[in-house]
């Protein structure tokens, strides 16, 4: 029976692709004799195509217009498609081994229908077409007539093109199926092409081309909007990892600037998509997900329609920014017994390095690695600690162990949920090393948050023999090393965020401003925090000018550097005092151009806190 009725059936289909075929002679045969289209015997696609090469005024039976460019323009056109091509490649190449074999050729055509790169079977290699579809040549309507690459671009949709379907009779021993990648923003950003000599109907190449050109689509996204909230989402969770998931991108005003062509499809019912609020597309407002967005979990919503679909945010950037502005930050550590800590507004992650740096974190927090911060002192790494403890979820207070603390400063409570956060692990003494130790190891068992900070990651720190390698392997997983504020390039975004923390209505002259952006800042964010609130003392209007900033200026003039530290300690090893004495004035030296800031003159010096105060009581 099985066997009957395949049988039948590809009777019916040779039988359809007679009548098709008749069908096609007949509008050739008006086309070309009496120069009519004939509707009623084409596909709509393809009497279209026919009637806009007919008004061009094209000749069906004219050889083929050549429109090739050379081979530096070939090189421009495909530096200026770099993005596409990179993507594309691999694509390409899945689907030449996928109908490997089967008398094709797989071409990439740019948003403007030029061949781009070509893979050629080689039973296809020794067919006329294999030698006018190539990189460089235009497939556009108006040189090559009816094409599928051709109305792919007029139209926009997939298009299929078989033998005499073509409006060029000189292009009729092949057929053609294109799909257009598009960008996310409703343009055709390329096109992605297959061909054959074969007669009969293509449909599971097709469809293997539009799962390549979808991927495309994503990736182009994807690497185009990475510095955007991506938000993957479709009705069933199981798919958010596959090429069938939809992809929105939305801007810092929760508005889409981006979508894939399943994200269309799923939100079919609402047009313009493109400038929306997420709050127009969806019944919740993403302020109320943006937490757990930000921190990797799945989320379900309902869009406006009442169709339900699970939600992810992809990790990049903006994902931990997103966290930010959810969140708000602890400027204090929570204390111990669980009690509320103060909190200021989101920290500001605009600095490229830092942004970049922190891609990841909320996820690798919430699968439980160990997260160590360092960093010079003063660049924020409490504050990012402790926005980490409030945008993980985790539930418990906030413990905080520095150096100083004894063994016995270890609790049971801090096995119960929550966060520990070690401060500079490397300058506790051997024996409370060795209890931190127990703890980390008893903490792989329990639903806490481990952070570690310090001027520098628990590897260093064990490579300098500060630190039990033991220990500084369990402390050792998410680094992220926060740049010092000389090195940010959010400067300015600091500036005016720690202005409107002091007062609001402050504001800088351009000279103030700029001799902001030139200082060193040694003291980091504690060094601008202290300078900005002087000179909101100092003034008596609403606006800080240069000269509100005096000690900028001392500094900038006569800066006390490295070099002028050890120039001072020959001199006064030459005057015979003696080495303990001589790295006591060194000390204090250093500490002097720190402006007291003991850390980091411990760090510069490369001694430890304990030690530096040592020598300076």
């Amino acid at each position: 029976m099985a066997f009957a009725f395949t049988k039948n059936r590809g009777r019916r289909e040779e039988d359809n692709m007679a009548i098709q075929s008749r069908e096609i002679s007949r509008a050739r045969q008006s086309l070309e004799r009496r120069g009519r289209v004939s509707t009623a015997s084409l596909p709509p696609d393809i009497a279209e195509s026919w009637q806009r090469c007919v008004d061009l005024g094209l000749d069906p039976l004219g050889p083929v217009r050549l429109a090739d460019l050379d081979a530096d323009a070939l090189r421009d056109a495909c530096e200026s498609h770099d993005d596409l091509i990179r993507f594309a490649r691999p694509e390409i190449e899945l689907l030449y081994d996928q109908i490997a074999g089967s008398n094709f050729m797989i071409a990439l055509g740019s948003s403007d229908g030029l061949i781009l790169q070509t893979l050629v079977d080689h039973q296809f290699a020794d067919n006329a077409a294999a030698h006018t579809v190539v990189p460089g040549s235009d497939w556009t309507e108006v040189v090559r007539g009816t094409n599928a690459l051709g109305i792919a671009l007029k139209t926009g949709r997939p298009a299929h093109v078989y033998g005499e379907e073509h409006y060029l009779r000189a292009n009729s021993g092949v057929s053609c199926i294109c799909t257009p990648i598009f960008d996310g923003r409703g343009a055709i950003a390329g096109l992605l092409d297959a061909s054959t000599t074969a007669a009969h109907r293509q449909e599971h190449t097709a469809a293997l081309l539009q799962m390549s050109a979808g991927n495309i689509e994503n990736c182009l996204i994807r690497s185009r909007c990475e510095d955007q909230l991506i938000l993957l989402f479709h009705p069933r969770p199981e798919y958010l990892d596959t090429l069938s998931v939809g992809v929105l991108v939305l801007d810092r005003d929760y508005r889409i600037v981006a979508f894939n062509r399943r994200g269309g499809i799923f939100l079919a019912g609402l047009s313009d998509l493109i400038g929306r609020s997420f709050s127009a597309v969806f019944e919740e407002p993403l302020e109320s997900l943006a937490s757990r967005l930000g921190r990797g979990e799945t989320v379900r919503v309902r869009d406006r329609f009442g169709s339900a679909a699970s939600m992810r945010c992809l990790s990049n950037r903006a994902s931990f920014a997103l966290s930010a502005r959810a969140v708000p930050v602890a400027t204090r550590p929570v204390a111990d017994d669980g009690a509320a800590q103060a909190a200021t507004p989101a920290l500001i992650l605009e600095d490229t390095v830092l942004a970049e740096r922190v891609t990841g974190l909320p996820q690798a927090a919430h699968r439980g690695l160990c997260i160590s911060i360092d960093g010079e002192t003063g660049t924020g790494k409490t504050a990012l600690a402790g926005f980490i403890h409030a945008s993980t979820g985790h539930q418990g207070a906030w413990h905080c162990l520095r150096p100083g603390d004894s063994p016995e400063a270890i609790t049971p409570a801090m096995l119960e949920g929550g966060t520990l956060c070690i401060d500079a692990p490397g300058e506790f003494d051997p024996t409370t090393q060795a209890a931190l130790l127990r703890l980390v190891e008893r903490l792989q068992d329990n639903d806490v948050l481990l952070i570690s900070t310090g001027l520098e990651g628990p590897a260093h720190e064990a490579s300098r023999g500060r630190l039990r390698t033991d220990l500084a392997y369990r402390l050792a997983g998410f680094r992220v090393a926060v740049p010092p504020l000389r090195e940010r390039d959010d400067l300015d975004d600091l500036i005016e965020h720690c202005l409107a923390e002091i007062q609001p209505d402050l504001r800088l002259t351009p000279a103030a401003l700029k001799a902001l952006q030139a200082h060193h800042w040694p003291g980091n964010l504690h060094e601008l925090k202290s300078q900005l609130q002087r000179a909101s003392v100092r003034t008596a209007g609403f606006e800080l000018g240069s000269e509100d900033f005096p000690d900028l200026a001392t500094d900038a003039a006569s800066p006390v550097s490295a070099g002028k530290i050890a120039q001072a300690l020959m001199q006064l090893t030459d005057n015979g005092l003696k080495w303990r004495d001589v790295h006591g004035q060194t000390i204090a030296l250093m500490v002097e151009q720190c402006e007291g800031n003991v850390a980091d003159a411990a760090r510069r010096l490369g001694l430890s806190r304990t030690t530096v105060y040592k020598y300076l009581q």
